[in-house]
């Protein structure tokens, strides 16, 4: 049966939070995000230090945390959400990938992406893609021939359809269908534009899963959530309603430029909270709109408590999930 709910985890922390008090909270959230059985638990891989920022990705090579993680877990997939090819050689990244579905027993999916510094770094828009299609494809060679990796993933693991790539483009959507790619989709987007990367996605041959993010609170009553994520939530819309895909939402309309209340505030950066039936009905207008075959929830990032975040992995599990309506037909993948 296919995966269909999991967990997001940027790794964002503000500066004031050490980078082992990071570690430790992300692993006792995997620990029970396995226990609550979700299908994945994927951390988020970040290169840049900024402590004039409201927060950053703790991060570089996410891949170690996870192995940690696997053995502390029994059953869940561990995946890189999403693994910077252009930081490593494809050898290296064949490596790491193989290494780490070693040691989980196969307990593994990778999410991949080009990597936004070395997009800044190349202006070209065919020349980014031309980039990501040659990193890519030397990495399905390298899964292909395994000639100069020198060990094999764990017995009887595909990794191949265990990729999941970011692309929003209509060149690199193309490119990842033609090569039988799972597409990601992120936390920033409105459902709508992420809508269009899927249908881009179904119309250029992808036969492949859509897999979407959403950060989420969820408390006993609406009230609750609204109270308990009120301070993580402005800090969040500091950060995020500066960057470049709420502006363009403003721009086009779809937002004003001002929030005049918490609902309009959350709505701008993508940000559900509420009781159990509340954030259920929103996530199933979220997987309806935007066509996507599996979900996953964000539920850490500064000024969220651990008890908090624990509190909305148990009511997702228990009272969430089993709400959620997803597409019938699922695409033939393992």
């Amino acid at each position: 049966m296919t995966p269909r709910f999991g967990l997001m985890d940027q790794g964002w922390a503000a500066p004031g939070t050490t980078d082992a008090e990071m570690a430790e909270h992300s692993l006792a959230l995997i620990r029970l995000a396995d226990e609550m059985g979700f299908d994945s638990c994927w951390l988020g891989e970040h290169h840049r230090r900024d402590d004039a920022a409201a927060f950053y990705g703790r991060f570089p090579v996410p891949e170690i945390l996870l192995a940690k993680a696997a053995g502390l877990t029994r059953r869940v997939r561990l995946g890189t959400g999403v693994k910077v090819l252009s930081h490593v050689s494809p050898q290296r990244a064949a490596e790491e990938m193989a290494m780490l579905s070693l040691v989980s027993g196969g307990r593994v999916d990778f999410g991949i992406g080009l990597g936004s510094g070395a997009q800044n770094a190349i202006p070209d828009r065919a020349a980014k893609i031309a980039r990501f299609a040659e990193l890519l494809d030397g990495l399905l060679a390298e899964f292909a021939g395994l000639t100069e990796t020198p060990l094999s993933p764990a017995p009887g693991v595909d990794l191949v359809p265990r990729l999941w790539a970011a692309g929003r483009d209509e060149g690199t959507i193309a490119m990842l269908a033609a090569r039988g790619i799972n597409l990601v989709v992120g936390q920033a987007e409105t459902g709508s534009v992420q809508a269009g990367y899927v249908r881009r996605y179904r119309r250029s041959g992808g036969r492949g899963l859509c897999r979407g993010v959403r950060l989420v609170f969820v408390a006993p009553t609406d009230a609750e959530a609204l109270a308990d994520s009120a301070a993580a939530a402005d800090l969040y819309f500091s950060m995020m309603s500066k960057g470049a895909y709420t502006r363009e939402a403003i721009a086009k309309g779809i937002f004003p430029e001002v929030p005049r209340n918490r609902a309009e505030q959350l709505d701008m950066v993508n940000v559900i909270a509420g009781s159990p039936e509340t954030v259920a009905g929103k996530l199933n207008a979220y997987i309806a709109e935007t066509g996507i075959d599996q979900l996953d929830a964000m539920v850490q990032i500064p000024h969220v408590s651990l008890g908090h975040a624990e509190r909305t992995l148990r009511l997702l599990a228990s009272e969430v999930r089993p709400r959620l309506k997803f597409p019938a037909t699922e695409p033939a993948t393992t």
